[in-house]
């Protein structure tokens, strides 16, 4: 019976350590693709003469094609994704908005193959959360988060970068806006954890935030109206260029 129960409590620690392994391993990936210099591209629906069709809510049976714009080229515009291209013109990541313009919808992390590494999504209050390299076989995140092979056949385009695209790097700095991707913060670094933040306000996964100042490996967060929040790792926070 001992044994039987050293048998267990190893395959139980072994599994454990399995997990913890993957995820920092992704992690490593994660933070290696937001420390890469990217360049931003808007996917944008265009009507049958070519121009942007630049309704909040667009009537896609007024959608005739789709194509990658730069930052001066999408006044009035609403993209339906944003898409980070790295120095070889492959996607390392990809962000996607409700139709209003709102909270986070989805974010997903590419190889330099187009394979998905990591993804985290909201799709209500009650259905939200971050999906890993070896989960990705569901059918919700097949759905939620295409390969870039699967973005192309959708939208009949070619992902390539803008030749006036944008660099960025995701480094979080103060004063960038960002969503939170997790449904709590805390009172300080490893402090208490809390639902609510310091003005009362509820946290809810995929927030829009502001990054308001950094302390090591934790953000300390604001509202968009510069209301106090409190701290998040920064792993929690996915900050929005």
């Amino acid at each position: 019976m001992k044994a039987f129960l050293s048998i267990c409590v190893g395959l139980l620690l072994s599994t454990y350590a399995f997990t913890q392994n993957r995820e920092a391993s992704i992690q490593a990936e994660i933070d290696a693709i937001n420390e890469m210099p990217l360049w931003v591209a808007y996917l944008v629906p265009l009507d049958s003469l070519g121009e942007v069709v630049s309704d909040e809510f667009v009537d896609f049976s007024q959608v005739y094609s789709y194509k990658l714009l730069d930052d001066s080229q999408i006044e009035n515009a609403f993209p339906l994704l944003t898409v980070y291209f790295d120095e070889k013109d492959k996607v390392r990541k990809a962000f996607k908005r409700w139709a209003d313009g709102g909270a986070l919808h989805s974010i997903a992390y590419y190889d330099s193959n187009g394979q998905l590494v990591y993804g985290a999504y909201n799709k209500d209050v009650e259905t939200y959360g971050r999906i890993y390299a070896d989960t990705f076989r569901s059918g919700l995140s097949v759905k939620m988060f295409p390969t870039t092979e699967c973005i192309e056949k959708q939208y009949g385009v070619a992902l390539q970068k803008p030749r006036n695209a944008r660099k960025i790097r995701f480094v979080p700095q103060p004063g960038d806006d960002a969503v939170l991707c997790s449904s709590h913060v805390y009172s300080s670094p490893n402090g208490k954890k809390s639902a609510k933040g310091e003005d009362g306000i509820y946290i809810y996964f995929g927030m829009p935030v502001i990054v308001s100042a950094l302390a090591g490996d934790w953000c300390k967060i604001t509202s968009i109206f510069h209301a106090p929040i409190g701290y998040a790792p920064i792993r929690n926070v996915e900050v929005i260029k």
